[in-house]
């Protein structure tokens, strides 16, 4: 099996790459304080002296199935318990039924972290040998491994990530030990920040396996493992709807949900990240324990905790979309959510909206799923069975906060009442109805390929799931499999069972032109909508009939529908797709989630087509959202930088017969806000690589400014002047009068070369967080591009990345209260990423040699904690 081939899109200027610990992602190591978590100028009141905290002893798996309290109806069942697992975090089920267990047994061994590293973590299998719904038979599959975090069956063997590695292990013999890894990716963190680093490999309707916490996903193609890009999200968790979409959620912001895939969101940078993906979904955060819990990381912050019980989430993690039948009609369309460190899971009602978008809402007021007195149960995550029950890993212990995090208020309490101790133990417990008997449903390791192509209908979201991977994986070079799947994505009983063959067939590459216009007529909107996208190969020419159908097919659906066209058009570039989208803008484009649908799939196109919306006399009306979308167009064309599709548009706006008033002023509002600061990080301008000829009259070495009647903005006000005085001022080019600009030392041949290396170093360590962009993300990570911390003292910046930062700290007027990690790097490889960040982007810093950083280094050799900004101004007025 080959190695790792990157698509091509990873390597657009912009990209999003793997993490690992994040570089400036202000989710930092800690400050000369007495605890990493501890934070300066906060006041951590003790718990009150008389307050009766009740004991937390290690109770037996009978003992503490008497402390939880379970939504009516229902049943616990124990499935397994130390020692037959170990400090479990993820699981799995293959197509026999078998458990496998990923276990992080270094996890905190103590309140110090001490010995996280060592390699005595395991992939377990556990089985059910007698049929009574109990696991009784361990293996261990993989040992010696550091913090295995997520864990995923694909072909005949294991995706597991094992910091700092993805590997695929196999077993070739069948002891049921792995003996054979192949690597597949690696410098994926998880080592010195396990609680933010890349997890989840969720198996996607597509056919890959995406991740959270990092913007990547992997897919097994021809022998060859390749890598692309998502738009990323959440902390720990993800899981997917019936139809596809992502939820997923950070530990103070309990559901979050891509309402489509996020990699269509991320495809154009001139752009920036498409609107509707990443999306908070939930917005009652309350959460309602049934013991108090005062051994909350945080608990001394003001509105944290209500009488000693957590009042809102703040360790919400494993947000998992119910698709079994165990649970009863009841249970469909919920989403169920983790909260260690209140000792419950909450249940979160999901509806979808009549644009396609969705919304949540607690499922009950004042009262959760599950709860339990029990201060170890500590449920990590969640899984649908065969059986059609919900599976939940109770990680059982009485510390969970990692050491980066813990504040001496949580220190205090974990050694007073002895929560640390002891580790390795943990089980694993399934929520089914109260009158379900267990099924005993056969292996698909058995089943032919009618047996298998059937599965696709099953009631229980597991068995699709398992029956179409099965089938894209070994199904390729069946005859009887391909007709089998064909007549199941044609007339299968349910509509579930039709995508789900359509995506089978996707993944064997047999969607043809005949078949695809055959199923795009189903009469199920989400059968539609997936033919749309398996489709996506087949949009090419200058005249097509397949693109003729989804164009027709938005046209009359508006919605999610009309969404999705819009975003599979943009896969393609030839004519017809985009005369498509042309005919869909002139549409609709109403809506901020359209405008953006159209742009992600023009990267490098914008000017084009903005130039033909123009030519169409359509447009010359101005309809609800165009003047938006074409101040997005305007501003695309000024983001990508090119001096010809900026002066292009120049040239329209000088010219006052080529243009309406509301489209003039779009264009000069889109080109206004694709400014830049420049190479110092001051200023706002447009570059050019040279004077724009034919634009000398009216203003001085710029734009004329007697418009009739003067040029509407947007808003409608009259004042277009000052518009364009603004713009004119903003033109730079070499040469230019006026302009104070210093100029940019070109690199020498040695920076250079470090520069490409930071390159390669942020693109896999920093950018899951900071983006490709530069420009960070919302409640992640702050922007880096045009920021006064990269742009300004080079030892301050050395000491960030070295010992880290704790907030809070002002970037560009915005105060960011995170942390973020140092980065254990050589010297040379810090140099190399701070050089690189001072010089894209349009930045014009001086790089920083390996020389410096050791100096900082050595100046600060007996630092063990993150800095703060205060520390480091006073460092920086002592230089």
């Amino acid at each position: 099996m080959s190695p790792l081939r990157l698509l091509p899109s990873w390597f657009a200027p912009n990209s999003l790459a793997l993490p690992a610990a994040a570089l400036l992602c202000l989710v930092l190591v800690p400050r000369a304080a007495a605890q990493a978590g501890d934070k300066a100028g906060e006041d951590q009141a003790d718990l009150p002296a008389g307050l009766i905290i009740p004991p937390a002893p290690v109770l037996s798996p009978t003992e503490q199935a008497a402390t939880f309290v379970l939504a009516d109806g229902l049943r616990l069942e124990l499935v397994a318990a130390e020692p037959l697992v170990h400090d479990p975090v993820a699981i799995c089920f293959d197509g026999d039924g078998r458990l496998w267990v990923a276990e992080m047994r270094a996890y905190m061994p103590n309140v110090d972290g001490t010995g996280e590293e060592e390699p005595v973590g395991s992939i377990a299998t556990l089985t059910d040998t007698n049929g009574d719904g109990r696991l009784d038979q361990r293996t261990v599959f993989l040992d010696g491994l550091v913090l295995p975090r997520a864990l995923a069956i694909a072909g005949d063997g294991l995706l597991v990530i094992t910091p700092p590695d993805l590997i695929f292990c196999r077993d070739t013999n069948g002891d049921g030990r792995a003996d054979e890894r192949t690597l597949i990716d690696t410098n994926l963190g998880g080592i010195a920040s396990p609680e933010h680093a890349i997890n989840g490999l969720i198996y996607t309707l597509d056919g890959w396996y995406q991740c959270a916490n990092s913007p990547v996903r992997y897919r097994l193609r021809n022998d060859t493992w390749e890598r692309a890009r998502t738009g990323g999200g959440g902390q720990w968790g993800l899981s997917l709807d019936d139809y596809g979409r992502t939820f997923f959620n950070t530990n103070s912001d309990p559901l979050r949900a891509d309402n489509y895939p996020s990699h269509y969101a991320i495809r154009n940078p001139n752009h920036g990240r498409a609107a509707g993906v990443n999306v908070r979904i939930l917005h009652d955060f309350t959460v309602f324990p049934s013991r108090i819990t005062p051994g909350v990381n945080r608990g001394y912050r003001p509105g944290l905790l209500q009488d000693f019980r957590l009042v809102k989430y703040t360790g919400a993690c494993a947000p998992h979309y119910y698709r079994g039948a165990g649970l009863g009609a009841g249970y469909a369309d919920t989403v169920f959510v983790c909260e260690p460190c209140a000792n419950l899971i909450g249940q979160v009602h999901i509806e979808e909206r009549a644009d396609g978008t969705l919304q949540a809402d607690r499922a009950h007021p004042r009262r959760e799923f599950l709860t339990s007195t029990d201060e170890r149960f500590r449920p990590v995550n969640l899984a649908d069975g065969p059986d059609g029950g919900l599976y939940i890993v109770d990680m059982y212990r009485g510390l969970i906060q990692h050491r980066l995090f813990v504040t001496t208020f949580l220190r205090k309490q974990v050694l007073a009442r002895g929560l640390d101790s002891p580790t390795g133990l943990g089980r694993i417990w399934r929520v089914v109805a109260d009158e379900r008997q267990r099924p005993l449903p056969g292996p698909t390791s058995e089943a032919s390929w009618h047996g298998l192509v059937e599965l696709l209908a099953h009631p229980n979201g597991w068995w699709r799931d398992t029956a179409r991977r099965t089938l894209a994986e070994e199904g390729g070079d069946s005859r009887d499999a391909w007709q089998l799947l064909r007549r199941m994505a044609v007339a299968g009983p349910t509509a579930l069972a039709r995508i789900h063959a359509l995506w089978a067939l996707s993944a064997m590459e047999s969607i043809d032109r005949p078949f695809a216009l055959a199923v795009l007529d189903d009469p199920h909107p989400e059968v539609r909508l997936a033919a749309v996208r398996v489709s996506e190969g087949l949009f090419g020419g200058l005249a097509n009939p397949v693109v003729d159908k989804v164009v027709q097919l938005a046209t009359e659906s508006p919605g999610r529908l009309r969404h999705q066209v819009m975003l599979s058009l943009g896969e393609s570039g030839a004519p017809a797709a985009r005369a498509g989208l042309g005919a869909l803008a002139t549409l609709d484009v109403s809506h901020a989630n359209l405008r953006s649908a159209v742009l992600s799939g023009l990267n490098g196109a914008e000017l084009t087509f903005l130039t033909s919306l123009l030519a169409d006399r359509a447009w010359s009306e101005q309809a609800p959202g165009r003047d938006k979308f074409l101040r997005l167009l305007a501003r695309a064309v000024g983001r990508e930088g090119s001096s010809t599709g900026i002066t292009a548009l120049l040239e329209r706006i000088a010219n006052p017969a080529s243009l309406v008033p509301w489209q003039r002023a779009a264009l000069v509002d889109g080109l206004l806000e694709a400014r830049t600061p420049g190479p110092d990080g001051k200023g706002n301008y447009l570059f050019l690589g040279s004077k724009p000829l034919g634009l000398s009259t009216g203003l001085p070495n710029g734009l004329p400014t007697d418009l009739p009647n003067g040029l509407p903005t947007v808003s409608g006000e009259r004042n277009g002047d000052h518009k364009l005085e603004q713009l004119n001022a903003s033109l730079a080019w070499p040469g230019r009068a006026g302009l104070d600009i210093p100029p940019v030392r070109a690199l020498i041949e040695s920076e250079r070369a470090s520069f490409e290396n930071g390159r390669r170093i942020y693109d896999e360590v920093c950018a899951a967080c900071h983006q490709g962009s530069g420009l960070g993300a919302e409640a992640l990570a702050p922007p880096l591009r045009h920021s006064s911390w990269v742009l300004g003292d080079q030892d301050t910046l050395v000491r960030i990345l070295r010992w880290g930062l704790v907030g809070p700290v002002e970037v560009r007027g915005q105060t960011w209260d995170l942390q973020m990690p140092a980065l254990d790097r050589s010297d040379e490889e810090l140099a190399a990423v701070l050089t690189y960040i001072r010089r894209e982007w349009g930045h014009g810093a001086d790089p920083i040699s390996a020389a410096s950083v050791a100096t900082v280094t050595q100046a600060t050799d007996q630092r063990d904690a993150a800095f703060t900004a205060e520390e480091l101004a006073a460092l920086k007025d002592e230089d």
